[in-house]
């Protein structure tokens, strides 16, 4: 099923990735609306579990519904993470490196990396019991 929407999933995951980045690098986003909660930590988390789920989805980094290609979503995932943070704080962007920030696009990839993993071996399985 997946194989049939390739193209669409690497267009989208394109777009999503330009978009993500952009939107990470944009100065002056204020998105802390409740005193006392970083609700910016759940978006990081949410924005990069989708990247990488998508990621996992395009088929660029070989069949995630295999144990081991499932580690090298996760890893590819967290080295865009570390690098989309580390580079917030070059002085063209006038933004900030933040610790809890990384962490948090850390653990939406780690989690959205699970997820595909059992998404796509679900699919699999399921396309294998077809007659």
């Amino acid at each position: 099923m997946i194989e049939r929407h390739r193209g669409l999933l690497r267009i989208a995951f394109v777009v999503y990735a330009i978009v993500l980045f952009v939107a990470t690098h944009k100065p002056g986003v204020d998105v802390n609306i409740v005193p006392g909660i970083r609700l910016d930590l759940f978006i990081h988390a949410a924005a990069f579990g989708t990247w990488t789920f998508l990621l996992g989805l395009t088929g660029w980094l070989g069949d995630i519904s295999r144990p081991g290609r499932v580690l090298v979503l996760a890893s590819v995932g967290v080295i865009h993470a570390v690098a989309d943070e580390s580079s917030q704080a070059l002085p063209i962007f006038d933004r900030v490196f933040d610790l809890r920030d990384m962490a948090a696009n850390a653990g939406g990839v780690l989690c959205a990396s699970v997820l595909a993993h059992a998404f796509a071996r679900t699919l699999t399985r399921r396309e294998a019991d077809r007659p």
